[in-house]
């Protein structure tokens, strides 16, 4: 048994919702394999113990999840667990329920913020501005066909919702569409922040049945839970959220709580790819009820884009995005991949609705990711379905037993079954029979595939 000794109730509780093992808070009349805690907590304690003083990953973790640094390169997050991991494997069999399902390496959502939906309907001011994009690149027939589409004499570019949806349909894969509710101009909002368009239900329709998601891209639920709850009707149910402009503070968290979002993906970078929350993993947020964050990790307009406009206190400064060429863009992200493939979890990529067309081309990048996570054999999917998951994930609850033939896995009956995987860092030589389940051998742990069964016993040689 694991036990704990520390002061900040989120800080450990949401800890080992990210390592997710058996553990209590420490008793003084129990005996425990392990206790977690700073020395001066338990002056007297003779037993095991991983030291905090020098090293308090409870606060680290805590800060990184809600405050989050600029310009992470690295999940340090992750980094922070799998050292606790260590420890705690130096005094007792860790069994745990690793961020990934079973098959697959890591998860990938793909998801798409729809600031504009056509020409057309898009603000003169960002149509010319477009254009000219286009005669700077001396792609001159691109330019034109977005002026000459503005005023009906040529086919609409910018109608793209039937492209993507064939696009990604052909390489059987699902997105998230994050959409702009209709009404006015945002509170707090920069000048050329504006962008309001009316979307086809009929699209909408498609969509749903399709497979595909549709969320919030809000404008202004992230300081107002009036606001917030109107935008959220907008959608239905089961919704997520992205600000526009990724626009965030220290209370914006608990105001989409109170409006009902399940989810927020706002957390990551304009200027910037990497993670500003410190982690590959869906988390929860201090001082929120239920709404859990997908973070955000790779932005095609922080990738390429030149700058951006990025709220800075209460005023908006113009910073540079990376920039990148494409081949630098690639290994960029396919850095990122490679993180998740080591200590699973999700990457979130925002590919905007428009850039894959004239001025702003940059599909290929897009599916080139999709290549290399397929390859990978990750899970892609759209950001709700993997907010469900680290959800269910989050549900669950298991003990666990062990003696000299056996270890007895104890899991708690759920509303809903959920296929992942139990992981038990043991010398698979001393595994002799895992009764009634599937499981698989690596280094110095076995998976077992775990569905909905409530009870898994290990026999041990």
């Amino acid at each position: 048994m694991i036990g704990v000794k520390y002061s900040d109730v989120y800080a450990v509780t949401e800890t080992f919702q990210l390592l997710k093992t058996d553990w209590e808070w420490y008793n003084s009349t129990k005996t425990y394999d392990v206790v977690i805690a700073k020395k001066s907590d338990l002056p007297n304690y003779t037993g095991n113990i991983i030291d905090l003083t020098d090293n308090d990953v409870f606060k680290k973790i805590r800060i990184l999840l809600n405050d989050g640094q600029e310009h992470l390169h690295e999940p340090y997050v992750e980094i922070y667990i799998d050292y606790l991991r260590s420890e705690i494997k130096k005094y007792v069999v860790l069994v745990e329920i690793p961020p990934m399902s079973w098959g697959y390496p890591y998860m990938l959502a793909l998801t798409h913020d729809v600031d504009n939906v056509s020409v057309i309907q898009s603000p003169l001011r960002s149509v010319c501005m477009a254009a000219l994009r286009c005669f700077m690149k001396l792609d001159i027939n691109s330019g034109l066909n977005i002026l000459l589409s503005k005023i009906g004499l040529k086919k609409d570019p910018w109608l793209l919702f039937e492209w993507w949806h064939q696009n990604e349909h052909n390489i059987n894969v699902r997105s998230t569409f994050f959409i702009i509710p209709p009404h006015h101009n945002g509170i707090k909002s920069h000048k050329y922040r504006e962008s309001a368009y009316t979307f086809n239900p009929n699209t909408y329709n498609t969509l749903w049945r399709d497979g595909w998601e549709l969320g919030v891209h809000g404008i202004n639920n992230w300081i107002s839970p009036a606001e917030g709850s109107f935008e959220r009707g907008y959608i239905g149910d089961f919704i997520g959220n992205r600000t526009h402009w990724l626009l965030h503070d220290e209370t914006s968290w608990e105001l989409l709580d109170k409006s009902g979002y399940k989810y927020d993906t706002t957390f990551g970078y304009d200027d910037d790819v990497g993670y500003r929350a410190g982690t590959t993993q869906v988390y929860k947020p201090y001082n929120v009820k239920s709404l859990l964050e997908l973070p955000l990790h790779i932005q095609d307009t922080a990738l390429f884009g030149k700058s951006c406009w990025i709220q800075h206190d209460s005023k908006f400064i113009n910073k540079p995005c990376l920039n990148l060429s494409e081949s630098a863009a690639r290994k960029y992200c396919e850095y990122i991949l490679s993180n998740a493939k080591r200590f699973g979890g999700v990457v979130t990529v925002l590919w905007h609705y428009e850039n894959v067309t004239a001025p702003r081309n940059w599909q290929n990048t897009y599916w080139h990711i999709i290549s290399k996570a397929k390859s990978d054999g990750a899970w892609i999917t759209t950001a709700g379905n993997i907010v469900d998951w680290f959800q269910l994930r989050r549900d669950t609850n298991f003990t666990y037993a062990i003696d000299d033939k056996k270890i007895t896995i104890r899991i708690k009956p759920q509303k809903r079954a959920l296929l992942q995987i139990i992981r038990i860092h043991i010398d698979p030589a001393k595994i002799k029979e895992v009764t009634g389940h599937i499981y698989v051998t690596h280094n110095d742990y076995i998976d077992i595939r775990h569905y909905d069964s409530q009870k898994i016993e290990v026999i041990l040689c």
